[in-house]
């Protein structure tokens, strides 16, 4: 009898270890799996986006010659160098394609093919020029070509979970570094921004520019970072059902 004890305490023993380890072993592939930590995250903050929504109140009045058309949710201006012809194409054939719901979509070509240069004055330039005649859709996104954009996920997020106004999404600078946009701070000028449209007009009200700032969403993992889009790519993260706005640049 105690030699069967015996034994059947180190099985019980031997057994609890196994599914100890299993545990451990599940959990850790749950906290580094990247799907899991995106998702989770994103979720997260689109959740909080999607309160505001809820309680957001009246929305921010705007005359008659800037109200946007029902079926423009997005509207994005996409910086591109005159030569990129080919990377043009292959945008308009993928997240850019006319079968794509709520989207409108226009190239601004320069003649430069350095997308870090003059970021600053091209944002500034084109907000200028929507804050004085209109936004023709609920939100403005500004990007250049490098960028692969989820357009349907950033639709299904407008149409669902975020707010009308008082809403900018931008990836983050170090907090030590001098703002780049002066009315953003923190945003990062050369990733995708995603305006509201009263945010638009408020970025040349300086008087508007402290609760301009309280708009701001750091997007987090929105933004996916470059050792994350190279392993989309290469199909070691299943990106059929990941949670993102925007790929890191894409280069050649």
């Amino acid at each position: 009898m105690t030699m069967f004890f015996e034994r059947f305490t180190l099985f019980c023993v031997i057994t609890v270890i196994t599914a100890l380890s299993l545990i451990i072993v599940t959990t850790v592939q749950l906290i580094y799996e990247p799907e899991i930590v995106i998702n989770r995250n994103n979720q997260k903050l689109l959740d909080s986006l999607k309160t505001m929504h809820t309680v957001g109140g009246a929305h921010w009045n705007i005359s008659e010659k800037c109200m946007s058309s029902d079926k423009v949710k997005l509207f994005i201006l996409v910086r591109s160098p005159r030569a990129n012809r080919i990377v043009r194409r292959h945008i308009r054939s993928s997240w850019a394609h006319y079968s794509i719901d709520g989207v409108q979509v226009k190239f601004a070509l320069t003649r430069s093919h350095h997308h870090n240069s003059e970021q600053e004055s091209f944002i500034n330039r084109h907000l200028k020029h929507f804050s004085q005649h209109c936004v023709p859709a609920d939100y403005l996104l500004i990007t250049n070509d490098i960028f692969f954009v989820n357009t349907p996920q950033i639709i299904a997020a407008i149409n669902q979970r975020l707010p009308q106004r008082r809403t900018v999404i931008c990836a983050g600078i170090d907090p030590s570094a001098d703002p780049e946009l002066k009315y953003l701070r923190r945003c990062n000028a050369h990733m995708p921004i995603i305006f509201s449209r009263d945010t638009v007009h408020d970025s040349f009200d300086p008087s508007s520019w402290d609760s301009l700032a309280a708009s701001v969403h750091f997007g987090d993992h929105l933004y996916l970072s470059q050792s994350e889009t190279k392993r989309v790519i290469n199909g070691s993260i299943d990106a059929s059902n990941l949670l993102f706005f925007f790929s890191s640049g894409l280069t050649s």
